[in-house]
């Protein structure tokens, strides 16, 4: 992209620097300028160009029109290259405004950071969008033009011998204040986000549209629901909204309106029933025989014991006999996924049932418990043969004992009882023995064993189906992937179907 900007008699001195560079960095090429503001001073502004693009702020006492047009004609149809090149080997004579050919780009030179070394080259750079914003600062359009309009309107103003003009048009809603002045009298108006005020200063004496004095009837027509009458005896108008209302004579009920006096009847109603209520509440109060004290205040109650059918609350903090704080009990409104009800002790923990069993229900998610267990009993299912000791998803990494594990082998637990098929030592012979280290193991150690997807397949080869041989499971993980496990213990029947048979060749050969 070459010759970004060609506004070369605009630029002082032109350098060639090519690729005479450490490191080039070029910006994003902001829009071009299409609008040129020149403002004379607060109270005349010109303008020249539309808001298609960037729009370009200039301040000359000496401003015109012309001079507005002359700038936005000079400046049109010209893009700006923003960039920054390092170790340039720039003529020390270069200042900064000299235009400056770099790397193929053609632009000025905005800033050079010189580092006193042997090289002498600087940093050299043009500014960024958005450091051509903090010069040249973007509004909006509707802005822009509500201060050209603005503009406008403080220029239409005239003065002769006989009156002064002051003439408003087109502002709409976005005048913040007007100002008018003469000798000694000044009129000010200034709009607020929900109401105005007017203001008039006469040889110092300041009239406030908040406290101004009106001889005689004053009405206000065109409000929004209907008309507002103010004389010397009497407010008429329809609703009056306030914060506060002070009144030194006197209402009487039949003033209020039905619906106010039905409410000032509920309310006394109201009243009397907790006057009632209160009563009572100090008659059960004066039969109630304890020999301590009770304090109730706005903050706590303090008291020997508290007895309710209902407790409700968020925090509960559990003390010990000498009234030091062992723990507490947070109710909060987390989710499953975090905790509802806390129960937290600053000791140990301990839950007993005097008699019967201690029953801890997890609902459809897992007991989470983080750290170990020590039991000082057996651990039994609460029904016999109906769970697993962890699931497909979630399995215990090893299992440390003393003895190896029970299994149920009685007779009368068992049917379908019969001798292995010839096909189960064939599914044998196809089975490979490896060994192997897992994954997810951090001693590194050798395992030995099958693989069960071999398994799987030898079982197919031997023409076993999956209800044929329980040795071989497969499930879903947590992930929704397969997962292949094997039952190792029922492998030790086949292995010894398979060395009956060759016990049996070698007698037969013997």
């Amino acid at each position: 992209m070459q010759s970004r900007l060609e506004v070369t008699e605009s630029l002082s001195d032109k350098i060639f620097l090519g690729s005479n560079v450490g490191e080039l960095e070029t910006g994003d090429v902001p829009a071009n300028i299409t609008r040129v503001n020149l403002s004379v001073d607060s109270d005349h502004y010109y303008t020249a160009g539309d808001d298609t693009g960037r729009a370009i702020e200039v301040t000359c006492p000496w401003g015109s029109q012309e001079m507005a047009n002359s700038i936005l004609a000079s400046v049109s149809g010209k893009t700006y290259q923003p960039y920054t090149a390092t170790d340039a080997l720039l003529d020390p004579a270069a200042e900064i405004g000299d235009a400056v050919t770099v790397g193929g780009y053609y632009s000025v030179i905005a800033n050079v950071s010189t580092s006193f070394d042997r090289a002498c080259a600087p940093i050299i750079s043009a500014p960024e969008s958005d450091e051509i914003d903090d010069e040249y600062p973007y509004e909006s359009r509707e802005r822009r033009e509500t201060n050209r309009q603005l503009a406008q309107t403080r220029s239409l103003i005239s003065k002769t011998s006989k009156k002064i003009l002051l003439q408003v048009d087109n502002l709409g809603d976005q005048v913040s204040s007007i100002s008018t002045k003469l000798d000694s009298i000044t009129l000010t108006v200034q709009n607020g986000s929900t109401s105005s005020s007017i203001s008039l200063s006469v040889d110092g004496v300041v009239v406030s549209s908040q406290n101004i004095q009106m001889n005689g009837l004053v009405t206000f027509t065109g409000l929004a629901n209907g008309t507002t009458t103010i004389d010397g005896a009497c407010i008429k108008t329809g609703t009056i909204d306030a914060d506060r209302l002070n009144l030194t004579g006197a209402i009487t009920f039949g003033d209020l309106s039905s619906s106010v006096q039905n409410d000032i009847n509920d309310a006394y109603s109201m009243a009397r029933q907790a006057q009632s209520d209160a009563s009572s509440a100090q008659s059960t109060v004066e039969s109630w025989s304890y020999g301590g004290t009770t304090y109730i205040d706005g903050t706590q109650i303090m008291t020997g014991t508290v007895r309710a059918s209902t407790l409700e609350g968020g925090y509960i903090a559990l003390l010990s006999s000498s009234e030091r704080t062992v723990g507490e009990l947070t109710m909060t409104g987390a989710s499953t996924a975090t905790y509802a009800v806390d129960l937290y002790s600053y000791g140990a923990l301990r839950l007993t049932a005097g008699s019967g069993a201690v029953f801890i229900e997890g609902g459809s998610s897992f007991i989470e418990l983080d750290s170990r267990i020590s039991c000082g009993n057996d651990i039994a299912p609460s029904v016999s043969g109906g769970y697993s000791c962890g699931i497909s998803t979630r399995r215990w990494s090893d299992i440390y004992a003393d003895n190896s594990e029970i299994q149920t082998s009685d007779q009368n637990k068992k049917h379908d009882i019969e001798e292995l098929p010839e096909k189960y030592l064939e599914m044998m012979d196809r089975i490979r023995p490896v060994r192997y280290r897992l994954n997810d193991g951090t001693s590194g150690r050798f395992h030995v064993g099958f693989i069960a997807q071999e398994v799987e397949q030898a079982m197919a080869d031997a023409k076993i189906g999956s209800l044929e041989f329980g040795g071989w499971v497969k499930d879903i993980d947590e992930d929704g992937n397969d997962i292949y496990m094997l039952r190792y213990s029922e492998f030790i029947a086949v292995l010894w179907a398979k060395i009956k048979q060759l016990e049996s060749r070698l007698e037969a050969t013997a």
